[in-house]
């Protein structure tokens, strides 16, 4: 059931539009493809996609306290949009509250969720997770913690979406499939732009993203440093084909580090979780993603 908006305390009854925070946000999923949207969105003349890839300004544990201006700076104003990407606002289960302070700043936003088969998400989100250094446990040793929960509740698509229909209308989110985007990228740019209210564009060439093969050979010092406290300030200073081209340099000088496999009772337990879910998934969106495991 949706939130009767009047209930929801907001800081004016009138907002002017230059006052605006954010026209569109991409919520997730994360290891959905959301930096190769981010890239290609970024090349649209009426786009400013925020300085910083994943704001996170939403997320009370995080930027929040900043402020409105904070967040405002992110964007050129004298474009006609503002968009960012930040994945972290589908984690229900690490960062509630968020949908309702979207809501409650942002009433009007387009929101945009990219989903991809669940099973393989969380496997890349741990991929990642183990090559940042962020998650030393073995998938077995993972299994019924804190880490396992947080990368299937990122999958239970449904859950997320729950969590924002409470506060927005259907019409206003867009869900994507990531499988989909890959395969037929123009149609789903088209449809990405016309829920913004963007003029269309020519999908533009795509590169490989966040690949786990090129992380795993980047030295571990080296990512630490670029995703800690600098990240804001090397985001700004170096442009993101630099940090691709940089990043594809220094996996060529390094040694890969093998990450443990997901046992296959493991996963098999993981499609048999998530299959409600996704079950739920389809019904809600009539959409059938059928290039999904489960």
């Amino acid at each position: 059931m949706k939130i009767d908006p009047s209930i929801i305390e907001t800081s004016s009854l009138v907002r002017r539009d230059e006052d605006r925070l954010v026209d569109f946000i991409v919520i997730g999923a994360m290891r959905a493809g959301t930096t190769m949207l981010q890239d290609i969105l970024e090349k649209h003349p009426q786009i400013s996609m925020a300085r910083v890839k994943e704001t996170d300004y939403f997320i009370a544990e995080k930027n929040y306290a900043r402020g409105p201006d904070w967040y405002r700076g992110q964007f050129d104003t004298t474009r006609a949009l503002r968009g960012e990407v930040s994945p972290n606002y589908a984690k229900a289960r690490d960062f509630p509250g968020v949908p309702q302070r979207i809501f409650r700043d942002c009433p009007d936003a387009r929101l945009i969720y990219v989903l991809r088969d669940p099973v393989k998400r969380a496997v890349s989100q741990y991929l990642h997770s183990w090559n940042m250094g962020e998650v030393t446990e073995t998938p077995a040793q993972m299994a019924g913690g804190h880490e396992y929960f947080s990368i299937m509740d990122t999958s239970n698509y449904a859950a997320q979406l729950d969590a924002y229909l409470q506060y927005f209308d259907r019409s206003q989110i867009l869900v994507i499939e990531f499988e989909s985007l890959i395969s037929a990228p123009q149609v789903h740019l088209d449809a990405i732009l016309a829920h913004i209210g963007a003029s269309p564009m020519q999908m533009p060439g795509m590169d490989r993203q966040n690949a786990n093969d090129e992380l795993e050979r980047v030295p571990m010092a080296v990512l630490k440093l670029s995703q800690g406290r600098l990240r804001p300030l090397l985001t700004r200073l170096i442009s993101p084909a630099l940090r691709r081209r940089l990043r594809q340099m220094l996996a060529r000088l390094g040694s890969a580090r093998v990450a443990p496999c997901f046992p296959e009772p493991m996963l098999v337990t993981m499609r048999s979780e998530l299959a409600p879910e996704v079950s739920r998934l389809r019904k809600m969106t009539g959409q059938e993603f059928s290039k999904w495991s489960i």
